[in-house]
């Protein structure tokens, strides 16, 4: 072997050795790095975009109604708003609201401010949310002049908390609520997590959405900006 060919070698080994040392403190830092991510992750589909704590709408929740839709016993009319994403920047602003007409409750361009609350049965921050408002209903809360409708979404009588109906009996809900059973007034309403509020002027056209739980004081403080 010539002298050529040693240091060659040798050359070789040092640059394993260099390498080896490299991926052992590599492989910790790439760990760590990934757990970080996941948890960013994690807490932006927890409700970014939320006045609180949000579920995130799952993907085979989605639908995509045209001008004219029916969800379920649901018949939808109009110009579907946007996805509802960023409450600093929300392209749905001024714009006017679907109708929505079932036999159980309507959303209508009638002259009267709204606020439209979507629910899912399984969605914890729903659960919580709930009977907050109802107490604030009950404790005359809600002013005369403005409706406040319930959209029951998301339903899926694989999760808990199901049939919906009777979990909002238990609460003593009162406010009427629309069966959205196959997800099209959430599509066109721009519903991206649970709680979804959508607060409406009286000249129907939207003021406000928020998703997340919402204290009933900043509940108050957003419908009495309401345009009536």
């Amino acid at each position: 072997m010539t002298q050529r060919s040693r240091d060659a070698r040798r050359e070789a080994a040092r640059a394993r050795d260099r390498n080896a040392k490299r991926n052992r403190w590599l492989l910790p830092v790439a760990g760590a790095f990934i757990v970080v991510v996941a948890a960013v992750g994690a807490i932006l589909l927890s409700g970014g975009g939320s006045s609180g704590g949000a579920s995130v709408r799952p993907s085979g929740d989605l639908a995509s109604p045209g001008a004219s839709a029916v969800g379920g016993n649901a018949v939808i009319a109009g110009q579907p708003l946007v996805a509802f994403a960023d409450p600093a920047n929300d392209a749905a602003i001024g714009q006017t609201i679907p109708t929505v007409t079932s036999p159980t409750a309507s959303i209508a361009l009638d002259g009267r401010a709204k606020v439209l609350l979507f629910v899912a049965h399984w969605c914890p921050h729903c659960q919580r949310e709930v009977p907050l408002i109802q107490a604030w209903i009950n404790a005359g809360g809600l002013p005369a002049d403005v409706d406040l409708v319930t959209i029951s979404t998301g339903i899926d009588p694989g999760r808990p908390n199901y049939p919906p109906e009777a979990w909002l009996a238990r609460e003593g809900w009162t406010p009427p609520v629309i069966v959205d059973s196959t997800n099209e007034v959430a599509s066109a309403y721009g519903l991206s997590a649970y709680p979804f509020f959508v607060f409406v002027n009286a000249d129907g056209t939207v003021h406000e959405r928020l998703s997340g739980e919402l204290p009933t004081a900043d509940l108050a403080a957003r419908i009495s900006q309401l345009g009536r």
